[in-house]
């Protein structure tokens, strides 16, 4: 049996294609744990009974979020892999773990997946770095395939849609399952073919449609504050909101390069607020480390995010990331 565990995100998702389109496996072998994008801790959802005798494949879920479960796995699983980018302070070493791991700001797992596969499957790793706002790597992956800008746009659509889909509180805000959206995406010869199948039922037509109807709703979100280093904007406790808030962190990263975006939105309990930080384009550095002050925050050095921040805590977090990035 293989275990496929793996991030909901675009980078996940497209990690996870790039590894099974290179190591085939009957769909009565593999076995999808995922979930929506900050749903990191997944190991803990993969039995004893599961892992006995598996190969398990862990993709793009910060370390440190799972390494308590994995001296539970590895007594029991054939062999566990584990590719990912986001920072890391446990270490485990096992015979039967294997870790492929880099934190620099420019590198994401597709990215790993790839150059682990010799860059035979580099075309799904493209939509991976767009949709993890990583635009200048993915462009010069597209260089490097030969593709015509035309063929690039459309891949960034695809990463960012992807991406888009993968907020939210749970599945229930999703358009379409990460694992059933990966089972979509994998019928596919290339993610060309994702984009040029214009059917009214095609998964990249059906994000589109959805995507379209939650950025014009997003358009009359606050702007809470507005700084030479910091833009901090205010979405509602709304299914479309926690849905969009991620991708327009994105976009407003890439229209503001020299600010960074704190996206906050109303948790649906009314007493927290939902956090997506981005650090400014021309300074990627500091996100995750700000986010990781609060019991349920973290990310990487670009990105970072707050599942849970009390109301009371948001114009301190506000200044503190002011502050960081004036320096």
């Amino acid at each position: 049996m293989n275990i496929d565990v793996f991030n909901g995100d675009a980078d996940g998702i497209f990690s996870l294609i790039q590894l099974r389109k290179e190591f085939a496996v009957a769909p009565s072998q593999q076995l999808l744990v995922t979930g929506v994008k900050r749903d990191h801790a997944l190991l803990q959802h993969v039995t004893d009974q599961q892992a006995q005798g598996a190969d398990i494949q862990v993709l793009d879920l910060p370390f440190d979020k799972n390494s308590a479960e994995l001296p539970r796995l590895l007594k029991v699983a054939r062999s566990v892999s584990y590719i990912d980018h986001h920072f890391a302070t446990t270490q485990l070493t096992h015979k039967r773990l294997v870790t492929l791991f880099d934190f620099a700001p420019t590198v994401y797992t597709g990215l790993l997946v790839s150059a682990h596969l010799r860059h035979n499957q580099l075309i799904w790793a493209v939509p991976a770095a767009f949709g993890d706002n990583l635009y200048a790597e993915a462009y010069e992956q597209c260089r490097r395939l030969g593709l015509s800008p035309a063929a690039a746009e459309l891949l960034r659509e695809l990463g960012m849609l992807v991406n888009y889909n993968s907020y939210g509180l749970s599945l229930a805000d999703v358009h379409i399952a990460p694992a059933t959206l990966y089972q979509q995406l994998m019928a596919y010869e290339s993610p060309l073919a994702v984009v040029a199948d214009g059917s009214a039922t095609a998964p990249f037509k059906r994000l589109q449609q959805g995507y379209a109807a939650d950025i014009e709703l997003a358009q009359s979100a606050e702007v809470l504050a507005a700084t030479p280093a910091l833009r901090a904007v205010l979405l509602p406790a709304a299914a479309w909101a926690r849905r969009i808030n991620g991708t327009l962190a994105n976009q407003l990263a890439e229209e503001f390069p020299h600010q960074a975006i704190v996206m906050v939105t109303l948790n649906p309990d009314g007493q927290s607020y939902y956090i997506n930080l981005r650090a400014p384009q021309s300074n990627r550095s500091g996100a995750g480390d700000i986010c990781a002050r609060y019991p349920n925050g973290g990310g990487r050095a670009g990105a970072g995010g707050i599942n849970a921040l009390p109301l009371t805590e948001l114009d301190a977090l506000i200044e503190t990331v002011n502050d960081y990035y004036s320096l």
